[in-house]
């Protein structure tokens, strides 16, 4: 089996990765540069891909960087909001991400395309949910010249913490991973990707192997 596997850069997305192929398919890393700056995520995917053995392939999608309502057109996203969406949220990213992955899979001849969305994204990010994710895998089945891939999120019963004990199980080089959704050459410590990856650590009696001096 084939799977293209979208690979942002962080815990979650590494994890998927190194699960799939552990698991036995073959895979093919799929990264999407659509931030305003150059992301470290960018640089950390790439990284995260060389180490697990694995093709990559970096989609630019610009449209992303003008659009006014997305964070990708800003440089700062810190602490989430009071409307019970995420602050990280993208327009409509799941929906072009899935396309493009599906574009991909059909011309690699993939039947599996893997997502790293974890449990508690539901609640965050609308195109992260159960109801979401069967509404794309039966759009994909109807609008595929051939077999279409089955879509799968693999961590999404899991919570950070379940995610980052998995990631150790499997030896994901969680040094090489970049959780903060800001685009500086430090983490910023505020986001909720920096304090829901640390929590996850903490819960796990654990250091970030990126708290470890080199």
């Amino acid at each position: 089996m084939k799977a293209i596997v979208l690979l942002s850069g962080g815990i979650d997305s590494a994890t998927a990765l190194y699960s799939t192929v552990r698991g036995g398919a073959e895979a093919h890393a799929l990264t999407f540069d659509y931030e305003l700056r150059q992301s470290p995520e960018l640089a950390a995917a790439e990284r995260i891909a060389r180490a697990a053995g694995v093709s990559q392939s970096v989609v630019e999608l610009p449209f992303y960087k003008s659009l006014p309502s997305s964070p990708s057109s800003s440089d700062e996203v810190l602490e989430d909001g009071d409307s019970g969406i995420s602050s990280a949220y993208v327009p409509a990213r799941n929906a072009v991400f899935f396309g493009i992955a599906a574009a991909y899979a059909e011309a690699l001849g993939a039947g599996l395309i893997v997502s790293g969305h974890n449990g508690q994204d539901a609640g965050r990010f609308p195109d992260a949910g159960a109801a979401f994710l069967e509404a794309m895998n039966g759009a994909l089945s109807l609008g595929m010249k051939g077999p279409a891939p089955e879509v799968k999120m693999p961590l999404k019963d899991m919570t950070k913490t379940a995610v980052v004990g998995e990631a150790i199980r499997l030896g994901v080089p969680l040094e090489l991973t970049w959780s903060c959704y800001n685009n500086g050459k430090t983490r910023c410590g505020g986001c909720y990707g920096c304090t829901s990856r640390a929590g996850a650590f903490a819960a796990l009696g654990m250091r970030d192997p990126l708290e470890v001096p080199a």
